[in-house]
């Protein structure tokens, strides 16, 4: 049996991982990709991370005007106190300007759980 030259040998084995690395990226017009890692459920509307109506009206009286910074983001509606649920609620017209508030939000240090995040319908979404 023939041995291959150890530096042959080096070359066919970087090519091979290169190509071990490049191939899920490289799609044809029959082959669909598969999904990535930006298919990963989102937390940021899951409940747990909702408001529940857990902080008192004047604690959401305090918050209520870094929250306001939120309203200058395109694709976000009228931020509301709302004293019966005892939740600041934020409508947002997409999910990555849902993400984006909740950024914000981190960042002003209000607590997440102080905020209803409510993404509107699509079909409200497109009237407006």
């Amino acid at each position: 049996m023939p041995q291959i030259p150890k530096g042959l040998a080096r070359v066919v084995g970087v090519l091979s991982v290169a190509a071990g690395i490049i191939a899920p990226f490289h799609t044809t017009a029959s082959a669909q990709a598969a999904p990535t890692l930006l298919h990963w459920p989102d937390p940021t509307y899951e409940a747990r991370r909702q408001c529940r109506g857990n902080f008192s009206v004047a604690d959401l009286e305090s918050y209520l005007s870094r929250v306001q910074v939120a309203r200058s983001l395109p694709g976000t509606g009228d931020v509301v106190l709302d004293r019966d649920s005892r939740c600041i609620r934020v409508p947002v017209q997409t999910v990555g300007t849902g993400r984006l508030v909740e950024l914000v939000l981190r960042g002003v240090a209000v607590p997440r759980r102080a905020v209803l995040l409510e993404l509107q319908s699509r079909s409200r979404a497109s009237r407006t």
